[in-house]
């Protein structure tokens, strides 16, 4: 696993809806999910968990989802637990696999339990989302850009126990009619990576955009906007795969600001909210 070297992550978000403007600031930390892939001490990957399941971060599924094959079974069952506390049904296909190959009946309990839960939250859906076109816009060289907007845009919408994303190549507006939800087709780019050098440190700076469109009528009906600033000491960012990773991290912090109030924005997109809804 990659260390990641960022000693800051400044995010910051913004939503168009009928001039609603919102602004967080937080600080990045990757312990958890370096000491659930290579803590030695079982106990260390056992906090880990408990810690993700907390989590906020795009990634914390996939770590958690890792975990399950861990060694040590109490490291298993308190990933089991973790991914039924982060409320993201997106984690059930590996709780299943895992279901079918544990052979301890007690954990093979708490796999199903985390996965009933899961089920349950699942069905409790008031918005249906559809992942759109994703492109990058940033004038950086990278085809990877696009595919990795779209990736993480999925992973952090799926953790919304009220947003359900339908399967790609599936009418979302068709399938919206059937269970009488609100349904929206969800547009992204990243508009911005650029390196930053300072006292502070070297990094990138990065922001992304996304539209949300409803469905069947293709009316647009909002935006939301994230930027995020991943720095590292200059000392340790100074390889091709360091400053690489601190790319990543800007764009994953800009997703993760700008998708942090998803909710929020198609609950004002449907005028459930009360907030006029536009761009």
């Amino acid at each position: 696993m990659v260390r990641r070297l960022f000693i800051a992550m400044i995010l910051a978000t913004s939503m168009i809806l009928g001039g609603t403007s919102l602004s967080v600031a937080e600080d990045g930390d990757t312990s958890a999910f370096r000491d659930i892939a290579v803590g030695k001490d079982y106990r260390l990957r056992v906090a880990a968990a408990l810690a993700l399941s907390r989590s906020k971060s795009p990634g914390a599924r996939t770590a958690l989802e890792k975990a399950l094959k861990d060694a040590h079974p109490a490291v298993r069952a308190s990933a089991a637990a973790a991914l039924g506390a982060l409320g993201n049904p997106a984690a059930v296909p590996a709780l299943k696999a895992a279901l079918d190959t544990e052979a301890a009946p007690p954990l093979k309990r708490q796999l199903q339990a985390a996965i009933e839960k899961l089920s349950k939250s699942s069905a409790r859906a008031r918005f249906l989302v559809s992942l759109g076109k994703f492109e990058n816009r940033s004038g950086v060289n990278d085809a990877m850009l696009g595919s990795l907007l779209r990736q993480h845009t999925r992973s952090r919408v799926s953790q919304f126990a009220d947003i359900e994303i339908v399967a790609d190549g599936k009418d979302v507006a068709a399938e919206g009619k059937t269970r009488k939800l609100p349904a929206f087709t969800l547009d992204g780019s990243v508009t911005q990576l650029s390196k930053r050098q300072g006292a502070d440190g070297v990094g990138y700076a990065a922001k992304v955009e996304y539209v949300i469109r409803e469905m069947p009528s293709q009316t647009l009906k909002g935006s939301m906007i994230g930027s995020a600033q991943a720095v590292a000491e200059a000392r340790r960012a100074k390889g091709r795969r360091e400053l690489a990773q601190l790319q990543s991290d800007a764009v994953a912090g800009a997703i993760e600001s700008a998708l942090q109030r998803a909710p929020l924005a198609l609950e004002a997109a449907s005028g459930t909210s009360g907030l006029p809804a536009g761009r």
